[in-house]
């Protein structure tokens, strides 16, 4: 899952260094929006392991999310207690978020942004509230700690 949201994040970089007016705002926060989502769930994520047909002992390895829908806040609740608290405490002791609050807060800024991005023509969204900057710095934010998170095996009842 990691790759995978890296690789999304690798497409929202290309985006970001477009010069303004280069008409992919929306393609920029679809693709930010898909950032924050996959990291997230990828800090909650198990493993899932398949056995392979016809080769014993073998097993292809999957990441599948506890939780599989595009709410933010709710994907930051789903995280396990201790990487959350240190997840929202590096958000709070890093300068780039000070005037954003805490890191429910900011995601919560961007709830419905992903739908938003695909149907701005819709009455319903106005993706004016969704500001660009501070978006940029939590896609990036988060794929730091993610990449300097240790993997963990976790056993759950």
């Amino acid at each position: 899952m990691r790759d995978a949201a890296e690789q999304y994040d690798d497409a929202r970089r290309l985006l970001h260094e477009q010069p303004p007016g280069s008409g992919i705002l929306l393609p920029l926060l679809n693709t930010t929006a898909v950032v924050v989502e996959l990291f997230l769930k990828s800090l909650s994520s198990k493993l899932v392991h398949v056995p392979v047909d016809d080769f014993d002992g073998l097993s292809r390895v999957y990441a599948e999310p506890k939780l599989k829908n595009h709410r933010l806040v709710e994907l930051l609740d789903k995280i396990p207690d201790d990487v959350r608290t240190l997840l929202e405490s590096s958000f709070a002791a890093d300068p780039s978020f000070q005037a954003e609050g805490s890191l429910r807060d900011t995601l919560a800024k961007y709830e419905g942004l992903f739908e938003a991005s695909r149907y701005p023509f819709e009455a319903r969204f106005d993706i004016t509230k969704y500001l660009l900057t501070p978006l940029m710095a939590l896609a990036e934010f988060l794929r730091t700690f993610v990449a300097n998170m240790e993997p963990t095996g976790r056993i759950e009842w």
